[in-house]
C-alpha cells in the first residue's frame, strides 16, 4: 500500500506527532509511507519527520493565505500525486486539505482513494467568526471529493455533526496513539510542587492564565514549555515563579513535574495532556473541546472552567493532598497507557485504509 500523507507545515505539535507515530515501527514494514509539507512561519519550530517517511518538501505550500503561491502549491501536489500514484491520499490540516483534495481531483488517478484527517475544531479556535464560517462552507463542498474522514475526538466529531458536516460521509474516530517505551519514570522533584504548561503560544490555548496562575499561587512554581506569537508578551508579564523552556521534548519536560496543566479556550484531544498523563502527571484541564476524551473528572485529574479562580483552586488541591495527587499519578499513567497504545492506533489507520480502498475499488 503507497500513502502519501499531506500537511500545511511540519511544525512542533500534535500533527507531526501523530504522524510520526502513524509510522513508527508497527506500519514502516508494511505501507510505503510518503509525506508532503511545506513551510513552517518564523514563529514556529519545525518538527523532523520519522525515517520512515519519504519526504517531499513542496516550496510553495504554507499556512498564510497567498493565492499566487496557493495556485503554485497545487500545480506541484499534482506533479507529485501523477508521479507516485499512490494508493490513498490522506490530507490533515485545513490549508493541506484543501490544496491537497484539490491537487488529487485535478491529478485524475482514478485508483487513489482520498481520505482527509480533522485533527482539530473548525468552528472555533485560531480564526475568527467570519472565516471559521467560511471554512465550514469549504469542508462541506469539499466532502464530495473525499471517500473517508478520520476524526481525532469523539466531542470533536458531535462538533461536526452539529454544523452538518460528515452526515453522509463514511467516518473513523481515532485518538491518538504513542509508543509507550518512549517515555521515563517520572523523576523525583524537589520540594516545590512543579506544574507544567506545553503547547503553542498563541491566543486559543490561553498562555495569559498561565500567568494569572502563578500569581495566584506564588509558592508553587510554573513551567511553559514551547513558543508562539505571545512568546514576548507573556514573558514581559510573568512572575519570578514562572520559568520558560521553550520548544521542549515532552518525555524530558513531563519527566520532573508534579501537577500538569491546561488553560486552552478550546482544544481537539490534547497530547499535551496524554504525554504528561504518561508519565504519571495528573492534569488541572478547562473543560473544553475534546478535552474530556483524555481527563476523567475526579479520577485522573480535575477539568476546570475556563476562569484562573476556579483553575488555581483544583491545582491547590493536588498541591496540598500529597495523597491525592499519588492516587491521581498512578490512574493518569494507568488510563493513558490503556487508552492511548500506538499499536490500537496504527492498526485502526491501517484497517480504515483498507476499507477505504477496498470500497473505492469494488464501485
Amino acid at each position: 500500500m503507497k500513502i502519501l500523507h499531506i500537511i500545511t507545515r511540519f511544525n512542533s505539535g500534535g500533527t507531526a506527532t501523530w504522524l510520526n507515530q502513524l509510522v513508527d515501527g508497527q506500519l514502516r514494514t508494511k505501507e510505503e509511507n510518503y509525506l508532503a509539507f511545506g513551510r513552517c512561519s518564523n514563529s514556529e519550530a519545525e518538527a523532523i519527520p520519522h525515517n520512515s517517511f519519504n519526504t517531499i518538501r513542496v516550496r510553495n505550500l504554507q499556512r498564510e493565505i497567498n493565492p499566487l503561491r496557493d495556485v503554485r502549491a497545487v500545480i506541484e501536489l499534482i506533479q507529485v500525486i501523477k508521479s507516485l500514484k499512490p494508493d490513498l491520499v490522506n490530507t490533515h490540516t485545513f490549508k493541506a486539505g484543501l490544496i491537497g483534495r484539490i491537487a488529487v481531483k485535478m491529478a485524475k488517478i482514478e485508483s487513489t482513494s482520498v481520505v482527509h484527517t480533522v485533527h482539530g475544531h473548525l468552528k472555533y479556535g485560531y480564526f475568527n467568526l467570519l472565516i471559521s464560517r467560511l471554512i465550514l462552507r469549504i469542508e462541506i463542498a469539499l466532502e464530495r471529493i473525499t471517500d473517508g474522514f478520520i476524526v481525532a475526538g469523539h466531542k470533536l466529531l458531535k462538533e461536526l455533526q452539529d454544523e452538518s458536516l460528515l452526515g453522509n460521509s463514511t467516518v473513523k474516530v481515532i485518538l491518538p496513539g504513542f509508543r509507550i517505551t518512549q517515555f521515563q519514570s517520572k523523576q523525583k522533584g524537589n520540594a516545590r510542587i512543579k506544574v507544567g504548561w506545553l503547547g503553542r503560544l498563541t491566543q486559543i490555548k490561553r498562555p495569559d492564565r498561565v500567568v494569572d496562575l502563578a500569581r495566584l499561587l506564588p509558592d508553587v512554581d510554573f513551567y511553559v514549555g514551547g513558543s508562539g506569537e505571545l512568546e514576548p508578551e507573556i514573558t514581559q508579564k510573568s512572575p519570578e515563579n514562572l520559568h520558560f523552556a521553550g520548544w521542549a521534548d515532552p518525555n524530558k519536560f513531563w519527566s520532573d513535574k508534579d501537577i500538569g496543566l491546561l488553560t486552552s479556550d478550546n482544544e481537539a484531544t490534547p497530547y499535551a495532556i496524554i504525554e504528561g498523563n504518561m508519565h504519571g502527571v495528573p492534569f488541572v484541564a478547562t473543560n473544553v473541546g475534546s478535552v474530556e476524551d483524555v481527563v476523567v473528572d475526579n479520577v485522573n485529574g480535575f477539568l476546570a472552567r475556563t476562569d484562573s479562580k476556579d483553575l488555581a483552586m483544583k491545582i491547590s488541591r493536588l498541591v496540598d493532598d500529597y495523597e491525592l495527587r499519588v492516587q491521581m499519578s498512578a490512574m493518569a499513567k494507568r488510563l493513558a497507557w490503556e487508552k492511548f497504545d500506538v499499536n490500537r492506533f496504527q492498526a485502526e489507520h491501517r484497517d480504515f485504509y483498507t476499507h477505504i480502498i477496498n470500497v473505492r475499488c469494488s464501485d
